[in-house]
């Protein structure tokens, strides 16, 4: 119709998880994402950035955790390696958050050799929980080696260490699911907001914004499906992971 204002397109999403895998919230996001899957038959294909474990007692949980973190209960992929090759099996990325969750700004991991430790670490657990990890997606394997700094510090020693390791540094913007203050209304406000910060910041519609959730908290796994339904109300299309254009 002549005069009418066609909408400027919304820059598109894709959608990744930290600090996993945790029974009780990982299977109930990957049902999540299979709900929206597409004519293909796979899933909404995200990113998981897993942990190889997560410690055990106060003590050794305050040696790793940044000194202001109170949530701790993160995942683990040697406990829970069906989780994690079900992760694999439905067709996500299997990106690498370290060997245990750390602080990168503590001073024993402010070496590039302390934290490639972590990262081999978490490649030796993968090697032992999914072995066959290239061949079990039939789209063509698992993505390409991917990384992401735990509480996005991507520090000289972190850079140091991803690049010796041959990772790409996937960074993004946090969605606010980790707030243990915020209900899932208020975190659906947080991240519309921060969409439309990130899309002032660049102004290229086709460049997709990378979305931070963490599939180990119980607000997420309850309140993903709406929240996806209001990225895309929204105006923002839902596109699978694809660390190329990270």
């Amino acid at each position: 119709m002549k005069g009418t204002i066609v909408p400027a397109p919304r820059r598109p999403v894709m959608l990744s998880f930290d600090d996993g895998p945790r029974p009780g919230t990982t299977e109930r996001v990957l049902d999540a994402l299979a709900a929206r899957g597409g004519l293909d038959g796979w899933p909404l294909r995200a990113a998981f950035f897993t942990l190889a474990e997560n410690p055990a007692g106060w003590f050794a949980r305050r040696r790793l955790f940044a000194p202001y973190e109170v949530w701790t209960d993160k995942g683990s992929m040697a406990a829970h390696p069906e989780l994690t090759r079900q992760i694999v099996a439905e067709g996500h990325c299997l990106g690498n958050h370290g060997g245990r969750h750390f602080w990168p700004r503590w001073p024993w991991f402010r070496r590039g050799d302390r934290v490639m430790a972590l990262l081999r670490e978490w490649e030796r657990t993968v090697e032992r929980v999914v072995p066959d990890m290239a061949t079990d997606v039939a789209s063509g394997g698992s993505c390409e080696p991917i990384a992401r700094a735990p509480y996005l510090l991507r520090t000289p020693a972190w850079r140091e260490a991803v690049s010796r390791a041959g990772y790409r540094d996937v960074a993004g913007i946090t969605s606010g699911d980790a707030d243990p203050r915020a209900d899932g209304d208020q975190v659906r406000e947080t991240l519309l907001a921060r969409l439309s910060r990130a899309e002032q910041a660049d102004s290229d519609p086709a460049r997709p914004i990378v979305l931070i959730f963490h599939d180990t908290r119980p607000l997420t796994a309850e309140c993903l499906p709406a929240w996806l339904e209001a990225i895309e109300a929204a105006g923002h299309p839902l596109l699978d992971f694809d660390p190329s254009r990270c």
